[in-house]
């Protein structure tokens, strides 16, 4: 199967937004090594696949601008500091844009992480990434599972990690990325309540989990759906999850 999924041609149709966590040396589901990641990279390189930065799909959200054939997103949630020390030196010198998800709230803490302890990235830290070309982007402030939230507080959360990114001079996109991928879905009203409230605070784009390569134009660029991308999975594994955005039925 992997053999198969690696020499199949790419195809041109839709946006893939693959989600990943941390850097590290020691591979495990919430983080890929720096050897990891570069192979991933080349792969989509070498076979077509455009890499894209978050203002390009925000850009053609706002504003109608093409995103080139075969388009792919690369985010990183949490904004742990490996983010600064490990990614960003690797995405510089690989000349590659990306997005990191930051949650303002843990910013220059230390916490347990997947059954370890991480620190998070500081004000400072954050804002070089921005100025070093790796966008941020809005995981609510305090990591928030919003399927509980109202319509009002999730618009006031994303305003408030807004008010706190531009007290620290930390660039930002208009981005938000559902912790979990929660957020109410199953209730139309709700639903729609809820993402009229996050475009009133003015988020352009929103992204949950779902495993599905997101058709173009972007139907709904509030639900914009992401792919884990782990590293306790082979490289067949992550080339059949970006042809389909899942592993199954490729």
């Amino acid at each position: 199967h992997a053999r198969f999924a690696l020499l199949t041609p790419v195809p041109r149709r839709g946006l893939r937004v693959l989600m990943y966590h941390r850097v590290d040396d020691a591979p495990s589901r919430a983080a890929v090594t720096p050897a990891q990641l570069e192979r991933q990279i080349g792969w989509l390189r070498d076979r077509g696949y455009a890499l894209v930065s978050l203002a390009d799909v925000v850009r053609h959200v706002r504003a109608g601008a093409a995103l080139p054939p075969a388009p792919v997103l690369l985010t990183f949630d949490d904004g742990t500091a490996d983010a600064h020390d490990r990614l960003l030196p690797l995405l510089a010198r690989l000349r590659a844009p990306a997005a990191v998800f930051a949650v303002p709230g843990y910013a220059g803490s230390t916490r347990p992480y997947d059954g370890a302890t991480v620190r998070f990235a500081s004000a400072a830290e954050l804002r070089a990434l921005a100025q070093g070309g790796v966008e941020v982007g809005l995981h609510t402030f305090e990591h928030r599972d919003l399927s509980r939230a109202t319509p009002a507080e999730a618009a006031e959360d994303a305003a408030r990690c807004a008010r706190w990114l531009e007290a620290e001079r930390v660039p930002y996109q208009p981005a938000l990325a559902f912790p979990f991928g929660a957020y109410p879905r199953k209730d139309p009203e709700r639903r729609a309540a809820f993402l009229a409230a996050l475009a009133g605070a003015g988020v352009a784009v929103a992204f949950r989990i779902g495993n599905r390569v997101n058709p173009l134009p972007l139907p709904s660029p509030l639900e914009l759906q992401r792919t884990e991308i782990r590293g306790d999975e082979p490289l067949g594994a992550f080339a059949r999850k970006v042809r389909r955005g899942r592993l199954r039925g490729f």
